[in-house]
């Protein structure tokens, strides 16, 4: 398998600019869209890196399903996965008012939870950069 840089650095560069995204959601109160940006942030590195190693079917929103892809090029994924799928739940709960029981996405997060998702894709996004060098 080639390796495609370009493509992998591609979605990392998207990755840390979702990550600064969730940041500024943050501070502007808006906890359930910090969370999902947490959750894209921690998704676009990960397929960055399978990018990067040449993975050509890449696909999915599940981080504990691309953190066992990913385990494939490199066994230290699995070091991360138990952070990383964490943020599973943020990817529909988050936006859609189907997900929860009462309430809706804007109610049901607050900072806590935003400040959490924050810490666990910033340690997927620094976990992936150091890997995806160009």
């Amino acid at each position: 398998m080639m390796m495609n840089i370009n493509e992998g650095t591609r979605w990392v560069q998207q990755a840390e600019h979702d990550l600064e995204d969730a940041k500024y959601n943050r501070e502007g109160g808006k906890h359930n869209l910090t969370c999902f940006l947490s959750q894209q942030a921690a998704e676009k590195a990960v397929k960055g890196y399978l990018y990067f190693r040449g993975a050509e079917d890449v696909w999915g929103h599940s981080l504990s399903d691309l953190c066992e892809d990913a385990k494939l090029f490199e066994m230290f994924f699995d070091t991360i996965k138990s952070e990383a799928r964490q943020l599973d739940k943020y990817y529909e709960m988050t936006r859609y008012p189907e997900f929860l029981p009462g309430g809706t996405p804007s109610e049901a997060f607050e900072d806590a939870d935003s400040a959490r998702a924050l810490e666990l894709a910033g340690i997927v996004v620094e976990f992936v950069k150091v890997r995806v060098v160009a």
